[in-house]
C-alpha cells in the first residue's frame, strides 16, 4: 500500500484520501514590542486595548503561505494539516523586549453543538516564561478539511525579562489533508 494513501471509514463506506506533502506549520507573531508595550502600559483595567492599535503593532506569517486579505491580523489564515503539528512563536522587533505566546484558545464560529475543534484541548498552554511557545497537533478528523475557524492567541510583551503586559489577537486556521 502506498504510504501517502489513508483510508477512513465513513457512513457511506471507505474513503481513500491521498495525503498532501504538507507538514508541520510554524506561525510567527512579529511585534513592534516597544510601541505595543508603551501603549498597553496606558491601559487601566477593566479597559481593554483597542484591537486596531494592537493590530497595527502585530504581523503574522507562517511557513505555509498564510495570507490575509487586508493585512489585518484578524483576517490572517494559516492552512494547517490533519494529524500534523502547529507551532506558534513570538518575535520582537526591539532588543530589550520579548514576545511570549502564553496560550491558544479555540473559538468556534459555528453555533453547531457538533462543531469540531482543531485540537484535542480547547486551551493549549505555552511553555512558560518570556519566550513561551505553543505547540499542538491538529486532530485527524475529516470534518476539519476545508474548515476555517477563529482562534485566540494570548500573548505577552516582556520588557527586560521582568515587566510584562498581556494582549490577544484572533486570527484563523484552515484545515487541509
Amino acid at each position: 500500500m502506498d504510504s501517502k494513501l489513508k483510508f477512513y471509514l465513513t457512513e457511506k463506506g471507505f474513503l481513500k484520501i491521498r495525503l498532501s506533502k504538507g507538514g508541520k506549520v510554524k506561525i510567527t507573531l512579529e511585534v513592534k514590542a516597544k510601541k505595543l508595550y508603551e501603549y498597553l502600559n496606558t491601559i487601566v483595567p477593566p479597559n481593554k486595548p483597542e484591537p486596531s492599535t494592537v493590530d497595527s503593532c502585530c504581523k503574522l506569517r507562517d511557513n505555509n503561505y498564510g495570507k490575509t486579505k487586508n493585512s489585518k491580523v484578524a483576517d490572517f489564515v494559516s492552512q494547517v494539516y490533519l494529524h500534523k503539528n502547529v507551532k506558534w512563536v513570538g518575535k520582537s522587533n526591539d532588543k530589550e523586549y520579548s514576545i511570549a505566546i502564553d496560550s491558544i484558545v479555540y473559538h468556534s464560529k459555528s453555533k453547531d453543538t457538533n462543531d469540531v475543534n482543531f485540537f484535542n484541548d480547547k486551551t493549549i498552554f505555552g511553555s512558560g516564561g518570556e519566550n513561551s511557545i505553543v505547540e499542538a497537533r491538529v486532530k485527524e478528523d475529516l470534518r476539519l478539511i476545508n474548515k476555517e475557524d477563529i482562534y485566540t492567541i494570548n500573548c505577552s510583551v516582556y520588557k527586560d525579562a521582568s515587566n510584562k503586559k498581556s494582549f490577544h489577537i484572533d486570527p484563523k486556521l484552515g484545515g487541509n489533508i
